[in-house]
């Protein structure tokens, strides 16, 4: 099956409704946790606005406004990211100012409902796309370093700094790249890019080794697990 090409919020409409006999009974929560990761995912940022959208596409029943279907219910999404906190549920933080990442209980919950309900879908049978590895353990080299620097090419980030637009706004897409989350150790970070650095020396792709010493430089908190909480 082809896969979503998710560039902007406003793509989330095309996201297909899941049967609601899968997700009944999963608590919100969850729901909106599986909802945080396909929006990091597809690199978009985590606002209100978006996981309210998203959580209506995917789940009409739990997420449309009382006897108004076509619209998304975006207090009960702002409940379920409140009760998500980790005074509560513990899957996630952040605020409606800078935005909501999933933790490492999160993620987990998350990859469990990605098994069980599948990535999104579109009406035409589009996916949503291959399933990030958690990183509650830490990933090994990849065994595919053609695939590992084809993603790399193909991100928004590569696309943004071959056009020389690169910005301080863009750590989301640096966390896109590494397949990180905020709550992703230092030491899994800095091994990830080390992994993608090696497979573009591999492969004698100057121009990606080139890109990656530049977000070394212009994004040296994103290797820092503390660092980059602090920022979030």
């Amino acid at each position: 099956m082809p896969e979503i090409k998710i560039t902007h919020e406003r793509d989330l409409g095309r996201i297909a409704p899941k049967d609601s006999s899968v997700y009944k009974g999963t608590p919100l929560t969850s729901l909106t946790a599986y909802s945080l990761y396909w929006l990091h995912h597809w690199q978009l940022r985590r606002t209100i606005e978006a996981v309210a959208v998203l959580n209506w596409r995917l789940f009409p029943n739990e997420f449309s406004l009382v006897g108004f279907p076509h619209f998304p219910d975006a207090l009960r999404t702002n409940r379920s990211l409140l009760q998500g906190q980790p005074k509560y549920r513990n899957l996630l933080t952040g605020a409606a100012t800078k935005g909501f990442s999933l933790n490492d209980r999160g993620i987990g919950v998350a990859l469990e409902l990605i098994t069980k309900f599948g990535p999104p879908t579109t009406s035409e049978g589009e996916v949503g796309g291959a399933i990030v590895q958690s990183d509650r353990t830490s990933r090994k080299r990849s065994l595919d370093p053609k695939g590992e620097v084809r993603r790399a090419r193909e991100s928004r980030l590569f696309e943004k700094w071959k056009l020389g637009v690169m910005s301080e706004r863009d750590l989301i897409h640096v966390h896109s790249l590494l397949g990180i989350f905020e709550h992703t150790p230092t030491k899994v970070r800095r091994q990830r890019i080390k992994d993608l650095e090696s497979n573009a020396r591999d492969l004698d792709d100057a121009e990606l080794v080139k890109f990656l010493a530049d977000i070394r430089r212009h994004y040296p908190a994103v290797l820092e697990a503390d660092a980059d909480n602090k920022r979030g």
